[in-house]
């Protein structure tokens, strides 16, 4: 390989040889060069080593030496190369080296324990830092350049990366009095203060309020117990009641300062926060938060919750109104709401109905979807419904509501186009911002011209058209304020994706439709079934539709599966263990007075009595007579079987003289037969 030679770039014989060149050949040019004969082989001799100059070569020589001996790099540049390398190689030894030198002072450890603010594993990591700086404040510059260093900062920087790997390490090796270090400038004023102050440079500051012999386990101890206390006594308040402990105790005093600093020390507030202001508060305060990434593609994740809409409307009285409920179905992907649905209180079918609004709207299913565990969500009909439409659906964590989507989407969706109606009531009571809030003078002006309000009717519209409005604006505003780039809407309709599902006709058909997990006995009104807080009656109806005689008089009180459209809850379909038996459509309902009566509706109450009589009374008298007629008791004619008038000639012509009396007032239409089996008596 090339070398230097008093700062000569010179070759070695060998390595001419790789190059293709012959030992008698460079025999021969080498002496030609002593001779005068040639002037292309300029040499040199250290000991019985000759050193061939590089410089005058000739330019075919110098081509074979880049080439093959130097990978076809610059002569000059693959000698700097090769020299970092090797520098960088015994930098990385001596560095791997470096953690051994790092030793943890027993006294570090005790003065750490003695503080009680330190568990002995965080209290190790603490004496191993203490350890790093020591290290770094006895390595002057003759020290690390006897390492292989070349510099005190070359030095500073690989102690720095040895204790970045130690605090990255799953089980951290080294610990810092603010957690951890990320600039090798602080590592080394850390150092400096280390030299100045010994061990307590790496206790936090916050016990500098509280001395070591003040910090104890009883005066931990006893300011735990008042700061964690459910009726929240104020900090001047927890101060006094320690202050007059201490006294009793032969402790020392505290300031409130001191006390407030002591027990806002990270590790000591988590103790305390929970049982002071309870777990919800204390997990969103003090736990760390799961980054999340945004789904990938539209339809990934449709986000659904319900909440007030914050507008005010006029109702059918007249009367100021701000009581509808709005129920969202948003995508995570694009921010757009693509269904939502408006009533009185967020129900199953409120949730039902935006659901169905979204996918007959765009027509696509969901991968996931994701809500909370309200009751109309967590419903039956509602879960089965989740079921038919995602691949995937389960609640968030309760009370977590930075874990949905679609908190934030509702909440920028009134705070940027609801909030520029002027009925708009505000947002959520909880908000802090004033410019989310409305003006109560404006609210006020509207309370005293309530025909500037929309009504219900109108209020929905406007709804609607502010829906419209988010879901078609630019992503982002230029310096004029001016929307710029696609729309929520435009890039939920465009962006295509493998795992996006249409709903095809009869995906569309079945969606909606599923079994109900409760059996339903087929009563005299039929099946009953509340569905979304309203009663339904099916019954199975008769080839002439009216009334369902002939199904109930094979199957009344019998119980039977039900499967329904939940969306159309018009008709469902009965089934027994899992056969269908048949179709039941809601039962029609006739006017109860003269004046609600439409053209046709008394023909139908009359056919209605008629068939009640037929399939009752009637049904009865006969069915028994049959049954009566195979015991002998009644005579049969013989000529056609038993049936229904298998009955004498004359017994038949009495049973039509008692019905023309019934008809003309005279008797009540039975015979001496019929009482006798009915029991009747005159």
């Amino acid at each position: 390989m090339p070398i230097y030679s008093n700062n000569i770039l010179s070759l070695t014989v060998p390595e001419l040889e790789q190059i293709g060149l012959s030992v008698n050949y460079l025999k021969r040019a080498l002496s030609g060069q002593r001779s005068g004969q040639v002037y292309c082989w300029e040499h040199h001799k250290i000991g019985r080593q000759i050193f061939i100059h590089y410089d005058s070569l000739l330019p075919k020589y110098k081509i074979l030496i880049t080439n093959v001996l130097c990978a076809g790099v610059e002569p000059e540049v693959y000698l700097c190369d090769k020299e970092t390398n090797k520098n960088s190689t015994v930098l990385n030894a001596v560095a791997d080296q470096l953690p051994g030198l790092v030793t943890a002072y027993p006294d570090d450890l005790k003065l750490l324990m003695e503080t009680h603010l330190y568990s002995p594993t965080e209290a190790h990591q603490l004496a191993r830092a203490a350890g790093w700086l020591r290290l770094l404040n006895e390595y002057d510059v003759r020290r690390v350049r006897s390492l292989g260093y070349r510099s005190i900062v070359e030095f500073h920087e690989s102690v720095f990366k040895c204790c970045l790997n130690e605090q990255s390490m799953n089980v951290p090796l080294i610990k810092w009095k603010k957690g951890t270090i990320t600039n090798m400038r602080v590592l080394v004023r850390n150092a400096v203060e280390y030299k100045r102050k010994g061990i307590e440079s790496l206790i936090h500051k916050g016990v500098g309020n509280v001395n070591r012999e003040m910090a104890d386990a009883q005066v931990h101890a006893k300011m735990i117990e008042l700061a964690s206390n459910r009726v929240k006594y104020s900090w001047e308040d927890v101060a006094m009641l320690y202050n007059d402990w201490a006294i009793e105790n032969e402790k020392p005093e505290m300031t409130t300062s001191a006390v407030k600093s002591y027990l806002y020390i990270p590790k000591i507030k988590k103790v305390w926060y929970y049982a002071r202001h309870g777990k919800l508060a204390g997990d969103n305060d003090l736990q760390p938060l799961i980054q999340r990434k945004k789904p990938s593609f539209p339809d990934a994740l449709w986000s659904i919750d319900g909440t007030t809409t914050q507008l005010y409307y006029l109702d059918d009285k007249g009367k100021i109104q701000s009581d509808l409920y709005a129920y969202f179905v948003t995508d995570s992907n694009t921010g757009a709401i693509i269904g939502h649905s408006i009533a009185f209180a967020e129900t199953s079918g409120m949730v039902t109905e935006a659901l169905k609004n979204a996918t007959d709207t765009w027509g696509n299913k969901p991968y996931q979807i994701q809500y909370d565990n309200s009751s109309a969500n967590v419903s039956y009909a509602v879960q089965a419904l989740m079921s038919n439409m995602s691949r995937v659906h389960f609640p968030c964590e309760p009370y977590k509501g930075r874990s949905k989507y679609v908190e934030s989407i509702i909440g920028h969706f009134q705070q940027r186009v609801l909030r520029k109606r002027e009925f708009f009531k505000g947002g959520n009571i909880d908000t802090k911002s004033l410019n989310s809030k409305a003006n109560p003078e404006l609210l006020k002006e509207l309370s005293k011209n309530p025909e500037r309000l929309f009504n219900r009717e109108g209020i929905i519209k406007e709804f609607d058209e502010a829906v419209n409005e988010w879901n078609n604006r630019g992503e982002a505003r230029d310096s004029f304020g001016r929307f710029v780039g696609d729309s929520k809407i435009y890039r939920y309709e465009t962006i295509q994706h493998e795992k996006r599902a249409k709903l095809n006709y009869f995906d569309k058909l079945s969606l909606f439709v599923f079994q109900l997990k409760e059996s339903y006995k087929y009563s005299t009104q039929g099946i009953q079934i509340e569905i979304s807080k309203k009663k339904y009656n099916f019954i199975v109806p008769d080839p002439d539709s009216i009334g369902d005689f002939m199904f109930a008089n094979e199957h009344l009180g019998e119980k039977f599966e039900v499967r329904i459209d939940m969306a159309k809850p018009e008709m469902c379909t009965l089934l027994q263990s899992g056969v269908v038996v048949a179709h039941a459509y809601e039962k029609e309902r006739y006017s109860a007075c003269v004046a609600d009566l439409k053209e046709g509706e008394n023909s139908k109450k009359i056919a209605f009595k008629t068939k009640q009589t037929e399939f009752g009374i009637n049904y009865s008298i006969t069915e028994l007579e049959r049954q009566m007629s195979i015991l002998g008791e009644l005579k049969a004619t013989g000529t056609d079987g038993l049936g229904w008038w298998d009955t004498t000639k004359s017994n038949e012509n009495a049973r039509n003289n008692q019905n023309e009396d019934k008809r003309n007032g005279i008797g009540d239409g039975y015979t001496e037969i019929e009482r006798k089996l009915l029991n009747i008596g005159r």
